[in-house]
């Protein structure tokens, strides 16, 4: 009997592939590839015997696989039908014959202007060569976002469309909820807005569009919280941990390189013996192509440097050295009770939620903690942008943490009451 079965064409990809059906007649016969018409990313695909989208209770793709799961239903059922049908009647489809019953035709439908959408794709295409994957994912998201809201509205996208009072009306249905369970904090929403507007940079450039003016009137409030760093106490309880499982020690290891170099975590994953020039590292950093970040590497570094090279250090994912650092923090003692805010509705609502330190640090905080000590050593802005590839002072200068013990420390100095 014939059986039909539903495969990715790059399963292990990082961005939506398309969805093929393998027809296998089971009668000695070759089996016969047919395209659906349908792509999805990898993520969204139950793979093993399942062969279907995901559909959990919750979350913005729900709806849309659902529908590509009753689509590829109803080519199994067509095929399987057309089959039979044939075999009834003494003959067998050829290969041409089988795919004219489910692969979609061409449209011949001219487009008489660019869409959004359709842009927004490729840009993400385009993304995915040149760009980490968290950053191509977070663009994806808006992408989403965007696709679930032209849904609810029931209102096609196009350029014009591109207004302040658009823009505030996409804000207020993510603040709500965007479709989903909970609403979306001011901070993520600013977010989304940064996505879309570096979108619509890119369309202008390819010519789709004229330039959007997205400087007035496209922002949104939000309360910008403090970068969370490791004090020199807490980065030296790290330093300081024993006994741990190999695969948390690699992690600290990980951790601790950046903390000491400012990588990021996509730049530190990508680090050759090349980039190591002795006493700098020097590469170009995935996020900012157009300025290169020239390290000085301090004698614990260098020890690390060389584990990397020998294979003692092995990267992992980043949302694994995520989960495993936590778990590093909370064993050496990093639990000092830590407040997080986030604001909703343009700041008229905060929630504050308190955590033991080490539930907050992730990879990032090795950067945030590397600039932090860079400019409580007293090294001149210039030089730490120089090792962050910051191109805007202002990035940078977030992290100058003016403490209470800094202020002190200033004070005496000015006073000439130095102890």
């Amino acid at each position: 009997m014939a059986t039909v079965s539903f495969h990715l064409k790059e399963p292990n990809g990082d961005k939506p592939t398309a969805i093929f059906i393998w027809f296998n007649p089971q009668n000695g016969q070759a089996r016969v590839r047919i395209y659906t018409g349908d792509k999805i990313h990898p993520d969204q695909w139950e793979g093993g015997d399942i062969q279907r989208a995901k559909t959990p209770k919750r979350g913005t793709d729900t709806e849309r696989n659902k529908t590509i799961n009753t689509s590829n239903e109803r080519m199994s059922k067509r095929l399987l039908d057309y089959w039979a049908e044939c075999r009834a009647a003494g003959t067998l489809p050829t290969t041409e014959q089988l795919r004219a019953v489910v692969e979609p035709q061409v449209p011949t439908i001219e487009v008489t202007q660019p869409q959004p959408l359709i842009d927004f794709d490729a840009y993400l295409d385009r993304m995915a060569t040149k760009n980490a994957v968290n950053t191509v994912k977070s663009h994806r998201t808006t992408y989403n976002h965007l696709v679930n809201f032209v849904a609810v509205t029931r209102k096609s996208l196009e350029y014009r469309d591109f207004t302040r009072a658009w823009k505030n009306q996409f804000c207020a249905w993510l603040a709500d909820g965007a479709g989903g369970d909970k609403p979306m904090a001011d901070s993520s929403i600013n977010k989304q807005l940064k996505n879309l507007k570096a979108f619509l940079h890119d369309a202008a450039d390819h010519g789709s569009v004229e330039r959007i003016d997205t400087k007035r009137g496209w922002g949104w409030d939000f309360t910008e919280s403090e970068p969370m760093a490791l004090s020199a106490v807490e980065l030296a309880l790290l330093e300081a941990i024993e006994g741990l499982p190999p695969y948390l020690e690699n992690a600290r290891r990980l951790w601790l390189l950046m903390a000491y170099t400012g990588l990021r975590y996509s730049d530190a994953m990508d680090l050759k013996p090349e980039h190591d020039k002795g006493d700098t590292i020097q590469l170009i950093p995935r996020k900012t192509t157009d300025v290169s970040a020239k390290v000085y590497v301090p004698k614990a570094a260098r020890a690390l440097l060389a584990m990397c090279w020998s294979g003692e250090i092995h990267n992992i994912a980043n949302s694994t050295l995520n989960e495993y650092i936590k778990e590093v923090c909370c064993r050496a003692g990093i639990n000092e009770p830590t407040e997080k805010i986030a604001s909703y509705g343009q700041t008229s609502r905060t929630l504050k939620t308190v955590h033991p330190k080490y539930e907050l640090v992730t990879c990032h905080t090795a950067r945030r903690t590397f600039i932090t000590h860079s400019f409580a050593r007293k090294i001149p802005l210039e030089l730490i942008m120089m090792a962050a590839a910051h191109t805007n002072p202002k990035t940078t200068l977030r992290y100058n943490q003016n403490t209470v013990a800094r202020q002190i420390e200033v004070s005496r100095q000015a006073w000439g009451e130095d102890e």
